[in-house]
């Protein structure tokens, strides 16, 4: 079943990387903190393919996500830099979870 749902998850992200979505990929910034960028001309995909990738990366460790800033900026393309964790999935942060949104149109 897990094979299943990593192949899926690796084949939509190769169809969503053929669309002209941008990425930088999973970076550590250490410990349990993590980032990634993502563009694309619509909002929806860029912000969707952004989140979908930082859970996926904390299933992998199974770990829950735990989102603490995004920041979207609007010129031509969409671009979303998301700020997040990998917790435990009994973390009290994750029953009221708090995260500041940063917003730029150019």
């Amino acid at each position: 079943m897990k094979t299943i749902a990593v192949s899926a998850t690796l084949l939509a992200m190769l169809a969503v990387s053929a669309c002209g979505v941008k990425t930088s990929g999973v970076r550590t910034l250490g410990g349990d903190t993590y980032t990634i960028t993502v563009d694309d001309l619509d909002d929806t995909t860029a912000k969707g393919t952004a989140l979908g990738l930082a859970e996926h990366h904390c299933k992998e460790m199974n770990k829950s996500l735990l989102v603490t800033k995004i920041f979207k900026q609007h010129q031509v393309r969409y671009r979303y830099d998301i700020t997040f964790q990998c917790v435990d999935a009994g973390d009290p942060r994750l029953e009221n979870p708090e995260y500041e949104t940063i917003y730029r149109s150019e």
